[in-house]
């Protein structure tokens, strides 16, 4: 059964939330653990899992530092560590999308990260994201 864009989303926000849990907890085996995570959410095996997953994924985890580097002028009064870790996940996912994965109008990338805010965390970290990509980081 093909996954749904609302499916594949899901997945990668998953994976990468899992892998920064694994991060603040000491873990380094991130590449490993997030190939088992997205064949087990996919339900199928790494190799026939859709590419669009396993890029952005695999590039939101290679490209922490420099993703990371790019939010950070733009959150003013905060610090990247103290942001909730979904909602730096949202965030990963989102900086990889638009920038290394699909050249996308950016409004489509923002909807995509508000809407996954607005289900899975808060109205308030919804708009927080918003403000972030709309308004700095997604130029």
């Amino acid at each position: 059964m093909e996954l749904t864009r609302n499916q594949t989303h899901y997945i990668i926000m998953s994976v990468i939330y899992n892998e920064l849990i694994d991060f603040n907890f000491g873990s380094d085996n991130f590449v490993r653990d997030a190939r088992e995570l997205i064949s087990s959410l996919a339900e199928k095996p790494f190799e026939e899992v859709d590419p669009y997953i396993t890029n952005t994924v695999m590039t939101s985890l290679q490209k922490y530092g420099e993703i990371k580097s790019a939010y950070e002028p733009h959150l003013k009064n905060w610090r990247w560590e103290r942001l909730p870790l979904l909602t730096q996940a949202i965030l990963l996912m989102s900086y990889t999308h638009y920038y290394f994965i699909e050249k996308v109008d950016k409004s489509v990338v923002i909807n995509i990260a508000v809407n996954l805010a607005k289900k899975y965390i808060d109205d308030k970290q919804a708009k927080f994201i918003n403000g972030i990509l709309d308004k700095g980081v997604l130029a």
